[in-house]
């Protein structure tokens, strides 16, 4: 009988990822979205489980 390992070696796909993609890491490619994100998350009504505390010392 074969391992788990053994079974997934040929069915796990590799992938290598681009390091020309680190150019982009810290850039906000989609800033419309992103205001109208941080807006609609701003009205947005939370549990208060799911509410962060404003007030943390």
């Amino acid at each position: 009988m074969k391992t788990n390992q053994q079974r997934w070696k040929n069915r796990v796909p590799k992938v290598e990822i681009d390091p020309s993609l680190d150019n982009y890491q810290n850039v906000v490619l989609f800033p419309e979205k992103l205001a109208q994100a941080i807006t609609s998350l701003k009205k947005a009504k939370f549990p208060k489980s799911m509410q962060l505390r404003q007030n943390q010392d």
